[in-house]
Order: C-alpha cells, then sequence, then structure tokens
C-alpha cells in the first residue's frame, strides 16, 4: 500500500519534490499525515488504532521512492 501511494504522490507531486525528501527515511510529518489518510481511503477503513501499519506504510512508501530514483538502500557511498 505504501508503495502505491508513494506513486501516486510521485506522479502528482512530480518528482522535484521528491527529491526534497531524499535520502530520507525521515517523512516530514504532513506527508506522513498524507500517506496514512491516502490508505486509509484506498482500504476503506482507518489504520490509526494499528501503530504498525504506519511502520508498513513508510517502509512501502520508501521502497518505491528509492527504486524510482535508483537508490540502494543501506548503501554508502565512498
Amino acid at each position: 500500500m505504501g508503495e502505491h501511494v508513494a506513486q501516486k504522490w510521485i506522479l502528482t507531486r512530480g518528482r522535484d519534490n521528491i527529491r526534497d525528501l531524499l535520502p530520507g527515511p525521515i517523512l516530514p510529518t504532513v506527508i506522513d499525515t498524507e500517506l496514512l489518510i491516502e490508505a486509509e481511503k484506498e482500504l476503506g477503513h482507518s489504520l490509526r488504532p494499528y501503530p504498525e501499519a504506519r511502520v508498513w506504510l513508510r517502509d512501502g512508501f520508501w521502497a518505491r521512492v528509492y527504486r524510482e530514483f535508483d537508490l540502494g538502500v543501506g548503501v554508502s557511498s565512498k
């Protein structure tokens, strides 16, 4: 679900806005909230009682962003 929301975010906000989030993995509060709201809309029910769901959403979001920008997760650049 997080990857799906990330893809929509990339398409609607543009690549330049995503670049502002890099290198991650911390999302600004407003975007984190948008991620949750969009996922709840897609699923048709609240995820707020499930804190682990937010972690999964964030992980999926970043997985999609890292793939979009061809970034290695946890790979240091020397």
